[in-house]
């Protein structure tokens, strides 16, 4: 595996701008020209977009190391091969789409936004109907802030998720549970192409985690988490604190 970063020249800015995809989903589509490959290659690479002093820089984990389509882009690779422990102690941040599976009438299964769906659920546990929106909640003082929904929610879907992939959230310290992890930026956004729009949502995480099973949380490292990996989430970024 490799991981790489993405950059534009600074003395090419003016291509690099015109160069780069001004949606996420073509973003994806963007990306995809650092990986020469045939028309029916599987996405083989998970990324994420991070701004720094207004400049685009991508970070990759990928089978393949990517390479320069053209000259108004930098890119650095490196093996990689983390050295993991069971109980060891790491940063990460994450950028992720949080959702749950329910099933639908239809019997068919269908994923739900985490936040969306815990408003459906009040809303109905406070009498209105299913068609309701937030904003017909007029009763302020049973009414949460998005932001406590957003902090419990994303971080218990973030509880879940780690679980199954070899790590955890809840650290110890002095013989007490403590949740060291941060939740920001949550965002809906649409992507795709006309007539074929897909509604999405991303949450930054950050904070600390405690590997719990090595050979586990490396696919985690090396794969992403959750969904919408097409549209920059699920790259897991880790370093020692």
């Amino acid at each position: 595996m490799y991981f790489s970063v993405i950059t534009p020249e600074e003395h090419l800015l003016r291509q690099a701008a015109h160069e780069l995809a001004q949606s996420p989903y073509a973003e994806h589509q963007w990306l995809w020209q650092f990986f020469p490959s045939s028309a029916d290659q599987v996405r083989d690479f998970v990324f994420r977009r991070h701004e720094l002093e207004q400049m685009p820089r991508f970070y990759v984990v990928s089978q393949r190391p990517p390479m320069a389509f053209s000259e108004a882009w930098q890119v650095q690779s490196r093996r990689y091969d983390p050295q993991l422990q069971a109980g060891q102690h790491l940063s990460f941040q994450l950028r992720a789409n949080p959702v749950i599976t329910r099933k639908s009438a239809d019997g068919k299964s269908r994923r739900h936004d985490v936040v969306m769906q815990a408003k459906k659920q009040l809303l109905a546990e406070h009498g209105h109907s299913q068609e309701a929106k937030w904003k017909d909640w007029k009763d302020g003082s049973d009414k949460p802030l998005l932001y406590e929904l957003v902090q419990e929610h994303c971080a218990a879907w973030l509880d879940g998720v780690a679980k199954r992939n070899g790590f955890e959230i809840a650290l110890t310290v002095n013989d007490e549970p403590q949740r060291k992890v941060q939740v920001d930026a949550y965002e809906q956004s649409k992507a795709g192409k006309r007539g074929h729009l897909i509604q999405f949502s991303t949450v930054d995480f950050s904070g600390e985690l405690l590997v719990t099973d090595p050979e586990l949380f490396q696919q985690a490292l090396f794969n992403g988490l959750g969904h919408a990996k097409s549209f920059g989430c699920g790259l897991l970024l880790v370093r020692r604190p």
